[in-house]
């Protein structure tokens, strides 16, 4: 064991000047911190881009107003979009969507509305993945499917080879280095949540898989532990990256509520879950000695060594009362120890977050190196495993651009985006302040260099492309932002000249739009399984007669009226009843301008008085209107006295002439 260094206190960063000017560090240092971001990256390319739905690069977050009975019915396309940064482009695919569920109650379940929305519903993408070595792609979405996609080299297109259903929201999917070229999903289930895929080129549809259980599925009696309200979910899934390792796939399950609501979940559960270690080939379990019962929220492999960090709740008996969370390394054990395979931590980091959202690892030496948490309260702890279990550094983001209301740590989403530069001295993170911060480790007085990027939104996720010459920033409006220290390499944005107040102009470049996708075919059976039938205005006439629920009213001048079971269609003006009920009397406002109400209830007028009276009932619109047919009527009347002679004769012959009012006439007995 190398001797570690006394452990140091944490140091705090905030708003600092945009270059480190540090007087202790030696000017060769200095010019290497200075160097080691682009100048040009400052005032690097931005190239924004405004899909419909809030989405990531590498994953798409769930869309929260999925999940509300509003979201769907505004739902949009977008969901699932394609970048080529050498094209700067952005292409929308429609695969991940599903048809829309039809609403039953409120103001969003007429006929009205259903006509007027798109059939299919675009779900949530949250998770996505790329196999280098087999050159495939792939996605997960709500839509309980993950799917395989063969991408162009260019990255201007793909096309979709084939999906897997699964029984519930697929969170995860994740490709392995390995050569088998195995791949994970992890979907909302309360058993067999996890799945290793070994892909069949032939019929990748069909491709071959295993199920995974965590062992907190059930309990010492063999009872279910999960609940209709609750249960175990993968939280977070990983292959192992290093030799040795790649066929190794670490999952760490949570307590999740089913409806959104935390306390359905037992409090004596909040803090529990499982550290899961398969071997993909064999699909035997590996022992994890420690913290295997604690609810996990992060787990990442290190990138050269086959050890494995995990964030998880705390667990000790002498822990600080402000430890809330804690990061364990782990590392092989000894099999002879354990009588089977096994990893066991070296080395436990106190974390005073709530949780924690981002973990990364930077190795500095063979030894030790730098670990990260981003956490949800706006800040992110770093840690140098050489200096021992406190954090050296707390770099904190500013307060959120969105609202929020109570505990900030359970309520913000705090820092989404974290990554290590081409050094370790260059750390990057991202948070619900909508600012992109560039940090040096390495100085433990002032380790803010700048704020690269002010973004309207939160930042939600963020990826270095592999030789780090781009970063590409997503927030939560929808916009995408690249950076690019070869910005002469990229290409030029419509540019537009907007005059200033006074004089002068200001140059402002047009981001690009999305491409769209086409329109896909309508769907041929509803959310149920049923047949769709096109129903067109006559058909749903029709229909509505042969049900009942309007009816044929003697008088062919009067026409439809409600039938008898016109109440099942719902279709009332619920606003003018009595508490907006239609089975109660109308409002008296309401009532006075009904035609029954202005009807007298018995008439002794002569006939053409009664006609007169009927045309008062109509409304003030078809009074109008008769007066105006009368006028054009009248002006098309036959004069007796112009006719010719012959027809004036063979009028007074048939005594057509003498016909007068209907007042001449007797009725009356």
């Amino acid at each position: 064991m190398e001797a570690r260094p006394p452990p140091q206190p944490p140091t705090t960063a905030g708003e600092a000047p945009t270059r480190v000017e540090t007087a202790s560090e030696p000017p060769r240092k200095r010019a290497r911190h200075d160097s080691s971001v682009d100048p040009r990256l400052a005032e690097c390319l931005q190239k924004q881009v405004f899909p419909h739905v809030d989405f990531q690069i590498s994953t798409l977050p769930p869309d929260k107003v999925d999940t509300l009975k509003i979201g769907k019915q505004y739902n949009k396309p977008g969901n699932l979009v394609l970048g080529s940064c050498s094209d700067i482009t952005l292409r929308a695919y429609p695969e991940h969507r599903i048809v829309r569920p039809v609403v039953e109650k409120g103001e969003n379940s007429t006929d009205a509305m259903r006509q007027s929305q798109d059939p299919w519903l675009y779900s949530s993408v949250v998770s996505s993945d790329y196999d280098a070595v087999h050159d495939r792609a792939f996605t997960c979405s709500f839509d309980r499917t993950a799917k395989i996609w063969k991408v162009d080299k260019s990255g201007a297109s793909m096309r979709l080879l084939g999906e897997w259903v699964h029984g519930g929201n697929v969170n995860f999917v994740a490709a392995s280095k390995h050569e088998s070229g195995m791949v994970a999903t992890a979907a909302d289930v309360a058993s067999e949540a996890v799945r290793i895929y070994n892909v069949d080129e032939a019929n990748i549809s069909g491709s071959p898989f295993r199920s995974y259980s965590c062992s907190r599925v059930t309990d010492d009696r063999g009872n279910t532990v999960s609940t209709e309200k609750w249960a175990y979910f993968p939280a977070t899934m990983q292959w192992g990256l290093s030799d040795g390792v790649k066929h190794l796939l670490l999952v760490g399950y949570s307590p999740r509520s089913r409806t959104g609501d935390d306390n359905d979940i037992p409090e004596l559960r909040r803090d529990t879950g499982e550290l899961c270690l398969w071997d993909g080939l064999t699909g035997e379990r590996w022992r994890v000695t420690s913290a295997t019962t604690q609810n996990v929220f992060e787990v990442l492999w290190h990138p050269t060594q086959p050890c494995f960090i995990a964030a998880t709740s705390p667990l000790g008996l002498d822990l600080e009362p402000s430890v809330r969370t804690q990061i364990r390394i782990f590392r092989p054990a000894d099999k002879d120890e354990f009588g089977m395979k096994a990893y066991s931590p070296v080395m436990a980091l106190d974390c005073t977050a709530m949780d924690i959202n981002e973990l990364t690892i930077m190795p500095n030496s063979f030894s030790f190196c730098y670990i990260t948490a981003g956490c949800t309260d706006g800040n992110t702890y770093v840690w140098d495993t050489a200096r021992g279990e406190k954090p050296i550094h707390i770099l904190r983001h500013g307060e959120p651009i969105d609202e929020y209301r109570g505990d900030r740590e359970r309520e913000d989403v705090g820092v989404k985006f974290t990554a290590w530069g081409t050094t370790p001295d260059r750390f990057y993170t991202g948070s619900s302040d909508g600012v992109l911060k560039v940090w040096n480790v390495r100085s433990l007085s002032r380790p803010l260099v700048r704020n690269l990027l002010e973004a309207p939104a939160p930042i939600t996720a963020g990826m270095f492309s592999p030789d780090k010459s781009r970063l590409v920033v997503g927030d939560a409006s929808g916009r995408v932002y690249m950076l690019s220290i070869n910005e002469e390499r990229e290409q030029a944005l419509t540019a537009m000249q907007v005059p200033l107040p006074g004089s002068g102009y200001k140059t402002i470049y047009r981001p690009p739009s999305i491409i769209p996708h086409p329109d896909p075919p309508a769907p041929t059976h509803d959310a149920q399984g049923r047949p769709i039938v096109a129903e067109t205005g006559p058909a749903l006439g029709r229909a509505y007669l042969a049900n009942g629920h309007l009816e044929r009213y003697p008088d062919p001048t009067i026409g439809v009226v409600q039938g008898p079971r016109y109440a099942e269609t719902g279709l009332f003006r619920r606003e003018l009843h009595f508490y907006d009920n239609p089975s109660l009397p109308l409002l008296a406002k309401t009532e006075a301008m009904q035609q029954e109400a202005l009807k007298p209830r018995r008439s002794f007028l002569p006939t053409k008085k009664r006609w007169e009276q009927a045309y008062m009932l109509r409304p003030v619109k078809g009074v109008d209107s008769v007066q105006r047919l009368h006028a054009r009527n009248r002006s098309l009347d036959l004069d007796i006295e112009r006719a010719l002679e012959e027809a004036r004769l063979a009028l007074e012959r048939e005594r057509i002439n003498e016909i007068g009012d209907d007042d001449d006439l007797d009725y009356e007995d």
